[in-house]
């Protein structure tokens, strides 16, 4: 069936969709097909920067698990092909040891191979994150072996011992005149800040944290409305109603993994107090919002008003609503009040007036305390934008004789470098802590290196119960040391940090079992922090309301899952993770929507120049889809100047659009968007959002299901034949499942595959050219007004066909059926016919057109010796972590045991922060979750009418409509 010939969505958009709703890429809606560029074309990328060969390209920026450089200065690490003399007892060649550990706020495990850390898993004993993990979680590793980190501590640019650099930088202190300041991230460690409260009493400085993207409004608001600046802590799991207003909670705002879990235990369609509602309101579309019942394309302008109406509709001020937005606040009061105490409204803006209002909003309701809660302080200092704001102010005016940059780079991502550079001229002592060469180490007479997470000991409060330990898993590979140390030494602090976070905790627990467990219950009933009922609102909800806007386009920045705040932006697994929503890689880009696109003659690929007035960057545009027709957005954590060829020049640096009125306001720019005439093709893994009138994806409503569990799922079953003789299935038979209804499509799955089985990284040319190596993908579809989209995502991947049409047409028999029903790429044999991608429906098989770049010898150290290296010219694909399924035979085999349901988890289903999205087990075994999931109504297949038999099953995704 053409494009045209399908039936239409029953809207008055014309977008000619499918028979269930889903449409073609945007440009088919906007713009005439024929500026749709073939896939191959020769002249798609005229504007890339790169050399135009092959050869070149690989060479500057093919990477293979790493992009990391080998230059000829730096040492390689020794690596000795002789046995053990002395062997360690816990290393044993070929065996695995984990260790438990934190990055950011998420507990984890770290896998070891000899000695060497490869792969983090979640650690499923916190009460906090329940095992998931997020995609810089599972990058990190890549991290650690960075061959731009520094090598050892400078002065001036001049290497130097640790003890000279103590000495000279002590001196330093003690005879400058003028504040001396400790700058750091929001630290939630107490040993941390008791270490920064030890120098701070040895030099009499002070501390001031800063964040990169900061969400400081809503500690501020909750020393309002409860007396104590902190965090607001949430529990999604008890909330029937969850209203967002552009808060992108399951994304980029707050412990994304711990919102994700609770969020989907309530999106089971068994849950016992049944599906919750999600209404979404904001201007871009974000993952949070591409996974809402009900989602709402509003301008910021808008997002104000609808809060006030909320105010006054639940109980409090009067408030006007513009008529536009009447129909929005009468839902979202509606279902506020018919579920007071079991209910969340939240809002993603940085304004402390707004967050003081959705505090009321929270109290008025009787949210507090059930679904909702603000704890008292639990070891740690939250950013201050005033204070870092007011700290320039003074280095201006020469006050400040020494600061410390520990763990951050204002110089890059303050929105105001170009003052901030002027007053650290004006310090005498400017001393840089980081992990890398970066714009605010530049800048640094003292430089000290920081030790990987994964090299450092360590305490976070994961939650206001939960304390996770950081334990080293590796020396450290450089001259590097813990920053804790480093101000340890400068305090004339005398011990390690180990022996610093063991004495802070003595005779509170068990030291050895919290550390083999990772985590640890510091506080059963946290102090909760009542709303202060006296507070009058009025005055903040007039000064919400009397928010400027500027004229011309509003300018929002935000930031992506994967590359953040642009810290870990010379990692190429990130670099090369598409986005959930754009499915872009490699570059940061404008986003307008459908209706400007159209109205101004834009096409996706087109370089435009977005200007405030103060600032101008050239970057390409992307139509995407619920966008507010008045809205750009563009993302922040590009544009390094200083940094690993990976990250180096790679976007604009976007960080000098944020506006500051007391806080870092991310939506404060208004401007213009003006074509170039140049165009730069963008570098997506989908560029066809369509499903061609089949029913790829199954749903149904909330409502349906509960009268028929089958609601979405009764097709017509197509009549099989089948010409091949059936497998046996005996013995262990292993299947798939994938609950639609769970999966958020966050993308954590598709790094955790990468660096579980050795994927390359191909580079920005090879993915334009649609030579990505994912072994998995997740398909994201919209269905509905380009305007305000329904948004589905599907993970996509081998089938594992019982009769699977790559294996019939191999000529060499590379591709086989094994006897516990897994379909096999047998490398040795494979000679790149590529007759298998072109006969697969699902099209999950990857070509190795090059050998890509494995000459960096840190970059190999993260390589997992369980898991070949593929070359050139063979095809490769999900093996459904075969080396995971032989580890845990093997391991119930030396137990002297049968293999238990759940001994064997595959990289994605290990990584999924969301409740039971991805399911793997064996079929065969009547007990185990995978064959309760295939029992159950909601379960099909796709492309049923093939008779492929594949072997990973989804079950239909439910809204709550």
């Amino acid at each position: 069936m053409s494009i045209n010939e399908n039936k239409d969505c029953g809207t008055s958009c014309g977008c000619g969709t499918q028979v269930n709703g889903y449409w073609q890429d945007v440009e088919q809606k906007v713009l005439d097909p024929k500026v749709l560029k073939q896939e191959f074309s020769d002249n798609e990328f005229d504007s890339f920067s790169v050399q135009k060969t092959r050869r070149n390209f690989l060479k500057i920026m093919g990477f293979s698990v790493s992009a990391l450089p080998l230059t000829g200065c730096i040492k390689i690490p020794v690596r000795k092909a002789l046995p053990y003399l002395n062997k360690q007892d816990n290393v044993i060649p070929g065996v695995a040891n984990w260790y438990a550990s934190t990055h950011g706020m998420t507990p984890v495990l770290v896998k070891t191979r000899e000695g060497r850390p490869i792969k983090v898993e979640g650690n499923e004993k916190s009460s906090t994150t329940f095992g998931g993990t997020n995609s810089q979680d599972q990058a990190s590793v890549l991290s650690l072996y960075d061959s731009n980190r520094l090598r050892s501590a400078m002065i001036d640019g001049k290497e130097v011992e640790w003890a000279d650099f103590d000495k000279a930088l002590i001196n330093a202190l003690e005879n400058t005149e003028g504040e001396t300041v400790v700058i750091t991230p929001s630290i939630y460690s107490p040993s941390a800040l008791d270490v920064i409260s030890k120098f701070k009493s040895k030099f009499s400085a002070s501390h001031v944290p800063f964040d990169a993207v900061s969400n400081s409004a809503v500690a501020k608001a909750n020393l309002i409305t409860h007396g104590t600046m902190t965090n607001t802590e949430y529990d999604f799991e008890k909330a029937n109603v969850v209203v967002s207003l552009g808060n992108d909670f399951l994304g980029t705002f707050g412990n994304s993994v711990r919102n994700t879990k609770q969020y989907t235990r309530r999106r089971s369609a068994k849950h016992p107090q049944g599906m919750n509602r999600h209404i979404q309101v904001e201007s871009i579309m974000t993952l949070t919002g591409s996974n809402a019942d009900f989602r709402y394309t509003r301008s910021e302008a808008a997002q104000r008003d609808i809060i006030l109406g909320v105010l006054a509709g639940v109980g409090g001020d009067a408030h006007v609503v513009a008529a536009e937005n009447k129909e929005v606040v009468a839902q979202i009061v509606k279902e506020l009040k018919a579920n007071a105490g079991k209910s969340l409204f939240i809002v993603g803006s940085n304004d402390v007036n707004a967050n003081v209002v959705a505090n009321k909003i929270n109290a008025l309701l009787g949210n507090y305390g059930k679904t909702t809660w603000v704890s008292k302080n639990h070891g740690e200092v939250l950013a201050d934008d005033e204070s870092f704001s007011s700290l320039v102010e003074r280095m201006n005016t020469g006050k400040v004789g020494s600061v410390l940059f520990v763990g951050v780079n204002p110089v890059y991502n303050y929105h105001d470098s170009a003052k901030l550079t002027a007053a650290l001229s004006k310090v005498k002592n400017v001393v840089s802590f980081a992990s890398s060469a970066d714009e605010t180490s530049a800048k640094a007479k003292y430089i000290a290196p920081m030790n990987h997470v994964f090299e450092s000991w360590g305490d976070t409060m994961v939650s206001s119960k939960e304390l996770s330990l950081t334990q080293p898993v590796i020396q450290p590979l450089f001259g590097s040391r813990m920053w804790t140390e480093t101000l340890m030494s400068l305090a004339g602090v005398s011990g390690t940090y180990y022996d610093f976070v063991k004495a802070k905790w003595a005779g509170k627990f068990d030291w050895n079992k919290a550390l083999h467990d990772g985590v640890i219950i510091v506080d059963e009933n946290p102090t909760i922090n009542s709303f202060n009922q006296g507070l009058n609102v009025s005055s903040y909800a007039k000064a919400l309301k009397a928010t400027k806007t500027g004229s011309g386009l509003n300018i929002v920045t935000y930031v992506k899952s994967a590359v953040g705040n642009g810290d870990m932006a010379n990692n190429p697994f990130l670099q090369e993770l598409p986005d959930p929503i754009t499915k872009a890689t490699w570059d940061n880009y404008v986003m307008v929507s459908p209706i400007y696109a159209k109205e101004n003659g834009i096409k996706s690929g087109d370089v435009v120049e977005l200007s405030n007035g103060k600032s101008t960057v050239k970057l390409p545009a992307i139509v995407q889809p619920g966008t507010e027709k008045n809205t750009v957005a563009v993302a922040l954590g590009y544009g390094r100047n200083v940094a690993g060829k990976v990250a180096k020049n790679l976007g604009e640096n976007v960080y000098p659009f944020v506006t500051y009125n007391g806080s870092f306001n991310y939506a404060g720019s208004f401007g213009t968007v003006k074509k170039t005439g140049m165009f730069k093709g963008l570098a997506q893994t989908q560029t066809h959002h369509s499903m061609e009138g089949r029913d790829i994806i199954r749903e149904t409503t909330f409502a349906e299901y509960t009268k028929n569990p089958k609601a979405g799922n009764e097709v017509f079953k197509p009549k099989t034949v089948h010409i091949y003789p059936e497998h046996k299935k005996d013995g262990h038979q292993w299947a798939m499942a994938i609950n639609l209804a769970s999966c958020t499509g966050c993308s954590s799955c598709i790094i955790s595959c990468n660096a579980e089985n050795n994927v390359p990284v191909v580079g920005r040319k090879e993915i334009a050219m649609k030579r990505d190596m994912h072994w998995l993908r997740i398909d994201r579809y919209y269905k509905g007004d380009e305007n305000q989209p329904e948004v589905a995502h599907m993970p996509m991947l081998c089938q594992h066909c019982d009769n699977a049409p790559c294996e019939n047409v191999c000529p060499v028999m590379a591709t086989v059926q094994s006897s516990d029903g897994l379909n096999q790429q047998v490398y040795n044999r494979c000679v790149g016919t590529r007759y298998c991608a072109n006969n697969c429906p699902y099209k999950v098989r990857r070509f190795n057109w090059f050998n890509y770049d494995r000459s960096d010898e840190y970059a190999k150290m993260a390589l997992n010796p369980d898991v070949g290296i593929r070359t050139r010219g063979i095809m490769e694909k999900c093996s459904m972590c075969i080396q995971r399924i032989q580890d845990g035979k093997l391991t119930a085999k030396r137990e002297r045991r049968e293999l238990r349901d759940g001994d064997i988890k595959l990289a994605c289903q290990q990584s999924c922060p969301a409740d039971d999205g991805i399911l793997f087990g064996d079929m065969n075994d009547p007990n185990s979750k995978i064959s309760k999931h295939l029992a159950d109504e909601r379960k099909y297949v796709v492309l049923e009418e093939l008779n492929v038999q594949p072997r990973v099953n989804y079950l239909t995704k439910i809204r709550n409509k």
